[in-house]
């Protein structure tokens, strides 16, 4: 993912000490409300990965699980979330370098009904988990993400949030204007994606063989209802010719709140122009393993 990926404690920092004083309520939870699983994953996340956990206990109504899966940390990433364990955490380590088989392993063993894939520097609101239950309340709905904000230091990046926006209900329209009309959209990772995990399960998840790109393919794969990939092709390219099948993509009316960090790094021009070589390569048809070149090129590190 182009926007928002990394260890920046600085924006979680903030926002979990925002909630951390905040006593969760012994509210009655309905049996819908506790559906929802958080799927974190994590590669040396260690500088905010505790923040991340702070910012998922003070959610109310709780999900009904969090699970941490961690592709290999060489810091103390996985010592803090053993920490977190007593707060209904689980870990699974694996040798994942790909974040794609992180999301789907954690998805494999979600219990929920509704899975969220949240990167470990995004907070989400208080109320997630029934904005979650209310937005998939029709069952026609498989795929959903809220409104990213980023910043960074304090400073809001105005210029990025508003093409999250254009990218999230204009970006189908350059390569399947068809489908853009009939409810297509296009989601990223910082933006906290969520999945019926019936849906997620029956497509077969995220493409493991894309180390990029990998959430703007599952809108593709999850809109279309792709239940199998043809080796060496993304979901666009399979997409071709094929009629969606009633599935809705939803934007979920409620902001999460995402590290900058790499667009300070980078500068707004060149964010920029990484997201439209990496998008545009895939729109126009860039199969798996020449989207994969084309990362580790322009990536310093593609996570």
């Amino acid at each position: 993912m182009l926007l928002g990926w990394g260890g920046a404690a600085a924006v979680v920092g903030g926002a979990a000490a925002a909630v951390s004083g905040l006593r969760l309520r012994s509210t009655r939870v309905s049996s819908r409300a506790c559906r929802v699983s958080v799927v974190v994953p994590v590669v040396n996340e260690e500088a905010c990965i505790s923040s991340c956990l702070a910012s998922l206990g003070a959610l109310d109504p709780p999900p009904l699980e969090v699970i941490v899966v961690d592709g290999g940390s060489r810091d103390g990433t996985a010592g803090r979330v053993r920490k977190a364990r007593a707060r209904r955490v689980a870990l699974i380590e694996t040798d994942f370098g790909s974040r794609a088989k992180q999301m789907n392993e954690g998805a494999r063993v979600a219990k929920g009904d509704f899975v969220m894939f949240l990167h470990a520097d995004t907070v989400p609101p208080l109320d997630a988990v029934s904005l979650v239950d209310r937005s998939f309340a029709d069952p026609r709905v498989v795929l959903g993400a809220f409104t990213a904000i980023l910043a960074h230091e304090g400073r809001t990046m105005w210029g990025m949030n508003l093409l999250h926006q254009a990218k999230t209900h204009l970006g189908a329209c350059f390569f399947r204007p068809m489908a853009a009309a009939r409810g297509m959209k296009v989601f990223f990772g910082d933006q906290a994606m969520v999945v019926r995990r019936e849906a997620f399960v029956s497509c077969g998840g995220f493409h493991e063989s894309l180390s990029t790109m990998e959430d703007m393919d599952l809108c593709v794969k999850m809109f279309y209802g792709i239940k199998s990939l043809e080796a060496g092709r993304t979901s666009l390219q399979q997409s071709r010719g094929k009629q969606s099948r009633g599935a809705r993509l939803v934007a979920i009316d409620r902001c999460v709140h995402t590290s900058g960090r790499r667009v300070a790094e980078w500068g707004s021009l060149k964010s920029l122009q990484l997201f439209l070589v990496l998008s545009l390569s895939y729109a126009f048809g860039a199969s798996p393993s020449a989207l994969n070149e084309l990362a580790g090129k322009v990536y310093s590190e593609i996570r």
